[in-house]
């Protein structure tokens, strides 16, 4: 099974500090800078990614329409969705778009990694 983490993330500190962390505990990471960009990679193999990592607010599709993708490419993907907004805002945003965990920023490193483990089941990176 693949360990590859597509993160979709604009800020490029948080994007970099979600690459070192994934990276250091043994994923692989693939970076989009935006909605469309992640989308992107998500037509080009859907089947590359055991899960993504996507900030809620981003330039040109934010992440409630990068989650509407996934539903209809990849709906066993898992989800984590990041936002400095609440969780109840985001809920909001998203409706009933399934994910495996909210992360408000901002987030410790160990709190990620607990989350991408937890959803990835045994035999992930530690």
């Amino acid at each position: 099974m693949s360990r590859s983490v597509l993160v979709a993330e604009d800020d490029r500190v948080v994007a970099y500090l979600v690459e070192q962390v994934l990276v250091e505990a043994g994923y692989a990471v693939v970076i989009a800078e935006d909605g469309i960009e992640a989308i992107d990679h998500l037509r080009d193999g859907p089947d590359r990614f055991a899960m993504a990592v996507l900030d809620l607010v981003m330039p040109r599709a934010d992440g409630a329409a990068v989650l509407a993708a996934i539903a209809v490419l990849c709906p066993q993907l898992p989800v984590v969705l990041t936002s400095g907004y609440s969780e109840d805002y985001v809920r909001s945003r998203i409706g009933e778009a399934p994910i495996v965990a909210f992360l408000a920023k901002p987030w410790r490193p160990e709190a990620l990694l607990e989350i991408v483990s937890r959803a990835l089941g045994p035999g992930t990176p530690t």
